[in-house]
C-alpha cells in the first residue's frame, strides 16, 4: 500500500517530458510548486470566509491534486502529440509521392510546406535546412526520429535512397504499399481504441455514480460533524 502511494508521487520521466517540449525543468518546477501553493491558499481562505470545514480540510488535497495534475496533463499532451504525428505522417508521404512524380526529392519537400500542418510543417522546414548543409542520410533520420515510430525511419531512408539514385515506378509503388499499410494499421488501432472505450463506458458510469455517492456521504458526515458542539 505504501509503495503504491509512493509510486504515485514518483515522476522519474518528468525531466524528459519537459525536455521533449523544450521546457526548462527547474523553472517549470518552481512555477508548478508556486501555483499549487497559491491554489491551496485560495481554497483555504475561501473555506475560512465561507465557514466551510470540508474546504479547509480538503485544501491541501486540492493543492496536491493540482500539483499532480500538471504532470499528468503534460504526459497526456505528449501522448496525444505522438498520436497526431503518427496519423499525419502517412498523409504527408502520400502527398509527397504525388509531387515526386514530376519533381525531385528536394523540390518536392519544399513544395510540401504549403500542403502540411503543424507539427510536421515545422519539422519539414528543419529537414530542408539540414539538407542544405548535410547531404547524408542524417537529416532524413533526424526527421524520422521526431515521428517516434520505427516505420518512419524505413520510409525516410527509402526517400534518401531515392534522392541519391534515380527513381522508377517500381520504387514508388513499393513506398506507396508501405504507406497504405501504415494507414491500415492506424485504422485498426482506432477501431481497437473505440472498442475499449465502449467496454469501459458502462464501468466508468458505475464508478462515477459510486464516487458521487461516496462524496455526498463524506460531505454529509463533515456537515453533521461541524454542527456538533463539544
Amino acid at each position: 500500500m505504501i509503495s503504491r502511494i509512493m509510486s504515485f508521487f514518483v515522476e522519474s520521466d518528468l525531466s524528459n517530458l519537459l525536455g521533449w517540449f523544450g521546457i526548462d525543468y527547474k523553472k517549470a518546477q518552481k512555477n508548478r510548486i508556486r501555483s499549487s501553493i497559491i491554489i491551496t491558499i485560495l481554497v483555504l481562505i475561501f473555506g475560512i470566509i465561507s465557514s466551510k470545514l470540508y474546504l479547509i480540510v480538503a485544501s491541501p488535497l486540492i493543492g496536491l491534486f493540482y500539483y499532480k495534475n500538471q504532470y499528468l496533463s503534460i504526459k497526456k499532451k505528449k501522448k496525444n502529440m505522438i498520436a497526431l504525428k503518427r496519423r499525419m505522417f502517412p498523409s504527408f508521404i502520400k502527398k509527397l509521392l504525388i509531387l515526386l512524380r514530376t519533381n525531385n526529392i528536394y523540390n518536392s519537400l519544399i513544395k510540401m510546406i504549403d500542403y502540411i500542418d503543424e507539427p510536421i510543417k515545422g519539422y519539414l522546414k528543419e529537414l530542408i535546412n539540414e539538407i542544405d548543409n548535410d547531404k547524408s542520410v542524417k537529416p532524413f533520420a533526424n526527421f524520422a526520429s521526431k515521428m517516434e515510430f520505427i516505420e518512419a525511419y524505413q520510409v525516410m531512408t527509402m526517400l534518401y535512397t531515392f534522392s541519391e539514385h534515380s527513381m522508377n515506378r517500381k520504387h514508388l509503388v513499393s513506398l506507396e504499399n508501405m504507406i497504405s499499410q501504415l494507414y491500415e494499421n492506424e485504422i485498426d488501432e482506432v477501431i481497437e481504441q473505440k472498442k475499449r472505450l465502449l467496454w469501459l463506458y458502462p464501468n466508468f458510469t458505475i464508478l462515477t455514480m459510486l464516487a458521487m455517492i461516496f462524496s455526498l456521504a463524506i460531505f454529509m458526515f463533515i456537515s453533521i460533524f461541524a454542527e456538533v458542539s463539544f
